[in-house]
């Protein structure tokens, strides 16, 4: 006797072919999403790690800080016994005395005093565009050079002797100090307690809180030089209305709203605020 053929059907055929490619699809799926996890959690450490040097190299000059009433203070709003550094729109700078290392010129008869300005780079034409810099330039004492300027006292100004510490022209003395940085935002912890943008000078600032806003290389790629700008510039100023954590708040909105550039670029900006005590 002849054995019947057993065989499968064109419809068996078809719907095990079906479940094959959804399995495969959800698969690769799910390794796509492990990717996409994974890549943002790199990304975010690689941005912690970068700011971890950088905020603690901020809170040795803030807290080395010279704020004696004799001594200029170039700040936002800052006034009377220091300096007007007037209203500030979009990325702030910030410059002062502190006894710190800097940048000596060719002389034995250095002072412990340094000036320290920090500022995100405004020229487009160099490298450093749209990242964060710092100044740290070692002063001499007073008599020891005719050339080099020492540490002056009020009402001598940071900006009437060193312009570039509270200008955006250059200075070799100024070095890379944040490359994922694009954002600086400060304002200022009073010592009664309240936030303000416009101390009665610095004798009165108990800390100045810093706000960056950074983005990593593989995603600033992705934007050119003008959208980095723009992105900064849509980041909101503080106002005194703001409550500690408002700041990045509204950043945080900000960023989610952007629909006119690479989300991917855009989903990789990381926001930060430290209070760092005088």
């Amino acid at each position: 006797m002849r054995k019947a053929a057993h065989a499968f059907t064109i419809v068996e055929l078809l719907v095990s072919i079906t479940i094959l490619v959804v399995l495969v699809l959800l698969v690769s799926r799910l390794f796509t999403n492990t990717a996409t996890v994974a890549m943002s959690g790199n990304r975010r450490m690689d941005a912690e790690a970068q700011l971890r040097p950088l905020f603690d190299r901020m809170a040795v000059d803030f807290s080395q800080m010279v704020t004696r009433s004799d001594f200029d203070f170039f700040g936002k709003n800052t006034t009377a016994p220091n300096s007007i550094g007037g209203s500030m729109t979009g990325n702030d700078q910030i410059a002062f005395y502190s006894t710190v290392a800097g940048y000596y010129p060719s002389s034995t008869l250095q002072s412990p005093l340094s000036l320290v300005s920090y500022r995100i780079n405004s020229t487009s034409a160099s490298g450093r565009f749209n990242k964060l810099e710092r100044l740290a330039k070692g002063l001499l004492w007073n008599g020891a050079s005719a050339t080099d300027a020492p540490i002056l006292l009020m009402p001598l100004t940071i900006g009437a002797t060193w312009p570039t510490a509270t200008n955006a022209n250059s200075d070799p003395d100024y070095e890379l100090i944040g490359p994922n940085v694009f954002r600086f935002e400060y304002y200022y912890l009073l010592k009664n307690g309240s936030l303000s943008d416009t101390p009665t000078g610095i004798q009165n600032v108990a800390a100045i809180a810093i706000a960056i806003a950074t983005l990593d290389p593989r995603s600033r790629v992705l934007l050119s030089d003008s959208q980095v700008t723009a992105l900064a510039g849509r980041l909101a100023d503080f106002t005194t209305s703001m409550k500690p954590g408002d700041l990045l708040s509204q950043w945080q909105t900000t960023l989610a709203g952007v629909t006119d550039m690479p989300q991917s670029a855009v989903s990789g900006v990381r926001v930060y605020e430290r209070y760092f005590h005088l």
